[in-house]
């Protein structure tokens, strides 16, 4: 299967103060993993867990690939942020 996207969430360090895992990292990648598999389709884009992106100090990190677009200064509350910006890029691949 080849994915058009792939996003990696960092997850890194759940039990260390002021890295993404200990910010509902893990929360965030499985809400987007669940809702892209429902609204989008399982095999457009792929979300996994990353280990350290070395953005920790700027909330939790992400990247999205092949476009190497960041994600930044994210909270386990901006799913819907996120997801918006999937459903761009993937329509954008496809044009």
């Amino acid at each position: 299967m080849s994915y058009k996207a792939h996003l990696f969430i960092c997850t890194n360090s759940p039990d260390r103060i002021g890295k993404c895992g200990s910010k509902n990292s893990e929360q965030l990648r499985q809400e987007l993993k669940d809702r892209c598999k429902k609204e989008i389709g399982g095999d457009q884009i792929r979300i996994n867990s990353a280990g350290c992106l070395g953005q920790c100090e700027r909330g939790i990190a992400a990247v999205l690939y092949p476009s190497g677009q960041w994600f930044l200064d994210k909270t386990s509350t901006d799913g819907d942020e996120i997801f918006q910006v999937l459903k761009t890029s993937l329509k954008t691949d496809s044009d």
